[in-house]
This record gives structure tokens, sequence and C-alpha cells, in this order.
């Protein structure tokens, strides 16, 4: 069966705002834009980009997604603080650097202040991997094999879509050897629910981020003397599909 991406990427003066994207047969192309075009119709935006590509190469199936673990915090701090010492086990960098990169993440990990486009890369010894500080690294090309069996199940364990299209993104991530862990928050200023996954499992951690921050994005973590090109590749090349839910 031909496989297509469809992404969708909505901007504001020049600016992006948000973007969604699927993998689905050739004939469900217009029920899917229709699909995303709701998702993103929601927000202000004054151009809406549509691109659609035929899958080059099989994709990888994984059999399931990471297990889901929630877990709430009394606020953002202790939500991080957690999340620091997670980190910490994980990489071996000092706790003081991991806060470090997450107050970047807080504040704008752009050169310019902003929001990063992409994910900001970091290998165990605290350096900063991103080709472009700006645009970073973006996982693309991944969706459920079954996406309505899926959000039924998530929806049952009261989880959104949001949260079915985090949890395939960062399972992923996770799958490839040399990534170890992931930190993400949202850039909207009132979703404060953010995540942190391992190998072992995706926890969503609420409150991750201050309520009205407008600033968010995502920090991978990988193994030192990683081939950076392989990592761009597979999370910006590589389509995966998951047959299933861990929850």
């Amino acid at each position: 069966m031909k496989l297509f991406s469809v992404k969708l990427r909505a901007s504001k003066d020049g600016k992006h705002i948000s973007g969604a994207e699927r993998i689905t047969p050739y004939e469900k192309i217009n029920t899917v834009i229709n699909q995303l075009y709701h998702r993103l119709s929601r927000k202000e935006f004054d151009s809406i980009n549509i691109k659609i590509d035929i899958l080059k190469e099989q994709p990888l199936l994984a059999e399931k997604t990471l297990p889901v673990v929630n877990l709430n915090f009394k606020n953002h701090r202790e939500a991080n603080k957690w999340a620091i010492q997670i980190i910490q086990k994980q990489t071996g960098l000092s706790e003081e650097k991991i806060k470090q990169l997450i107050d970047l993440i807080h504040s704008g990990a752009s050169p310019d202040g902003e929001n990063m486009r992409g994910a900001m890369i970091v290998d165990l010894r605290g350096n900063r991997l991103e080709k472009n500080r700006s645009r970073g690294v973006r996982t693309t090309d991944v969706d459920y094999l079954d996406r309505e069996k899926i959000i039924r199940k998530l929806k049952e364990k009261c989880f959104t879509e949001r949260t079915a299209d985090a949890l395939a993104l960062t399972t992923k991530n996770m799958l490839h050897p040399d990534i170890i862990a992931e930190y993400c928050i949202s850039d909207e200023p009132d979703y404060l629910t953010g995540y942190l996954s391992t190998k072992e499992a995706y926890y969503r951690l609420t409150p991750l981020k201050e309520k009205g921050n407008e600033k968010g994005g995502r920090i991978y973590f990988v193994k030192n003397g990683v081939d950076i090109d392989d990592i761009y590749r597979f999370l910006e090349e590589k389509p995966v599909l998951i047959k299933d839910v861990d929850i």
C-alpha cells in the first residue's frame, strides 16, 4: 500500500503558529486534510501551508508506545525539580547544567530569545549539537497504524488527541538508540502539562510550566559522540507507524 505524509503548517505575520501531520493512504488524504485544517483553524493565522509527499521508504513499525505515567505536583517548580532529578540519573549531567538548559526552554532557547522551531540537542557533556540553534531538529513522519483505534483507547482513559500526538512523537524519539531522554513543554500559555520521556516511560507532568508563559520547546538528550547527521535523518525523514498504545 502506498502511504503519504500530509503536513499542515499555520503561520501569522511570517511566524510559525502551529502544525500537524499524519501518515495516510491515498484515499484518505482529503479527510485527513479536513481534520488537520479544523484543528489548526482554532488558532488565528494568515497562512496555512499544505504539503503532501509519498513515503519513499516503508515505515518502521513499532509494537507499542512508551508506557504512559501521569504525575501531578503542587506547582511547576516541584515538577521541574522531579524532572531534573530523573534527567540527572539518566544522563549524569549536573543538576545545575540541566536547570540551565530547562530555563532556556522556559525563557526562549533561540538566539533571538524566541522559541526554537524544533528541538535542542544536548550530549552528556552538556554541549548543544543542533546544526542551527534557531531551527533545531524536528521529529516528523510518525503516526499510528490505526489512529482511530488509538484515539478511542486514549479517550477511554480521559486523554485527548493532543496526548496521542505527543506520545507518538516521543515514542519515535526513544526508538533511536542514541537518544536517552526528552523534556518538553508547550508554547501555549494556558497549557501547563509537559512531559519527560526516557526509554522506560512517557511521564506527563502537571504543571510543568507557569501559567501565562508563551515560551516552550523540547530538549533531546543524546549520547556522546553521536552521528548528528544520522540523528537528523532518523527524526526528520524515517517514517514510523505505531501499532498500539501502552496505557
